[in-house]
């Protein structure tokens, strides 16, 4: 009587296809003419509020550089999300994971052949540490799909958003996020080319200046290899991969911990909204269990991601720590001097956004309890109780591998180590100092 019939067919074909029909298919799809972008419309530029929709351009640009190699990421529909080990983008992602694997050999055999010294060190840390972050993207590639539908779900199920400008606030914010990140990040990769010139104009017996900046700036490489140009460029290229993944990998943090906060944020709006108003046990009673839906999202997202979270707090911390060391050393031009202070800040930016972001999501699931201690002695009721319970027990936060939970406390904890490091540098260099000149007072008591 007019209702949908699903069929289902689990009959097999007759024949089973060659091996030279499934080369032909993966032909047909590789060396297919792409379409022509069509013209924007309307429905194009209309939010729904999902954190999916909201995340569009981010994935987009990570694929730029061979991260989340996903297909379908531009649909509003994130069933059409598909991760495929054969598409161009997966490809893509293997040449790249290719290429940096071999620098970060290269970087550690270098560094172990020398003598263990500490900058080689810095430069094999670096590059290991990009080639196991492309690793984590690509498994987190793997469930990403069946994450957006769950998250989806939760947002489809939390109280509606007025107006065009509610739905869209979100995306806006990730963009702005995106794009201050990304910029800042480009201009100290900039700034350091700038500064590697100068190292590379001091070898007087190469005359190329590509082959001067290349050699200086990738010596754990053409030690062992001879150089030719388009080697030259192929390494910077994969350099450049490394340091957006480099920046990426906090920018991801951060974009995911305000796609969290957002949906908490829209359940305390609207609790806020009947903050005067009597409202009966079956009210908070659903208004629990939406709350509870975004406390098992933000449990499934953290088991998904808790390994790239500790990736960007360690990966901060220990080049923070870097910077702090050279910090003591001379500089020899204003453009180092201006590269060196511009990372540093960079840095510890980069470092107290993540934490603050991502506390943002653990202060925001505390909030309920502020509307839930203004309910009257005839309004308390059961559904109530169990909700304030939950809201004042429970730690919802993201964490980096159970160690610890990204709260404020850990902002001062992270400020207080940085501190201290300091103070202990400087007063190990003071000492080192003083060591020196009464060597110096020695000898010439001696003379």
């Amino acid at each position: 009587m007019g209702f949908a019939v699903l069929e289902y067919n689990d009959t097999k074909p007759l024949i089973q296809p060659t091996w030279q029909a499934h080369l032909k298919r993966w032909c047909a799809a590789w060396l297919r003419w792409p379409k022509a972008p069509r013209r924007a419309g309307r429905e194009d530029w209309m939010f729904n509020g999902t954190f999916h929709e909201a995340v569009r351009g981010v994935l987009t640009m990570a694929q730029l550089f061979s991260i989340m190699p996903l297909r379908g990421i531009l649909a509003k529909d994130p069933r059409k999300l598909r991760f495929s080990y054969t598409s161009g983008r997966a490809v893509y992602a293997y040449v790249c994971a290719l290429g940096i694997g071999f620098l970060a050999v290269m970087a550690v055999y270098f560094f172990a052949s020398k003598r263990y010294h500490f900058q080689k060190m810095v430069t094999a840390f670096f590059y290991c540490y990009n080639l196991y972050a492309m690793y984590r993207f690509g498994r987190l590639g793997q469930q990403w799909p069946g994450l957006m539908v769950k998250w989806t779900r939760v947002d489809d199920s939390l109280p509606p958003q007025k107006d065009l400008f509610e739905r869209a606030v979100l995306a806006y914010r990730i963009k702005l996020c995106s794009i201050m990140v990304m910029t800042l990040s480009l201009s100290e990769h900039l700034l350091s080319i700038v500064a590697a010139v100068h190292y590379s104009n001091n070898c007087p017996a190469v005359h190329d200046p590509y082959e001067a900046f290349f050699k200086s700036n990738f010596a754990f490489v053409y030690y062992y290899f001879s150089y030719s140009t388009w080697r030259g460029f192929l390494t910077k290229f994969f350099n450049v991969i490394c340091n957006f993944i480099w920046s990426y990998v906090d920018l991801f943090v951060i974009v995911i911990s305000m796609g969290l906060s957002h949906s908490f944020r829209r359940i305390n709006a609207y609790l806020f909204l009947h903050k005067r108003e009597k409202m009966s046990e079956q009210f908070w009673g659903e208004q629990r269990q939406k709350y509870r839906n975004v406390c098992d999202l933000v449990t499934t997202v953290d088991d998904h991601i808790s390994a790239i979270t500790m990736l960007s707090i360690s990966n901060n911390l220990f080049f923070i720590c870097v910077q702090i060391l050279n910090s003591m050393n001379s500089r020899p031009t204003l453009v180092h001097t201006v590269y060196f202070w511009f990372n540093l800040i960079i840095l510890i930016g980069r470092t107290l956004a993540v934490a603050m972001f991502a506390a943002e999501v653990n202060d925001e699931s505390k909030r309920p309890i502020e509307v839930l201690r203004t309910i009257p002695r005839n309004g308390w009721c059961l559904e109530a109780k169990r909700f304030a319970e939950e809201v004042t027990t429970d730690t919802v936060a993201l964490t980096g591998l159970k160690f610890f939970s990204m709260t404020r406390k850990l902002v001062l904890n992270v400020t207080g180590a940085i501190i201290t490091y300091e103070l202990v540098l400087i007063q190990f260099h003071k000492d080192d100092v003083s060591d020196v000149d009464l060597c110096k007072l020695k000898r010439m008591d001696t003379l």
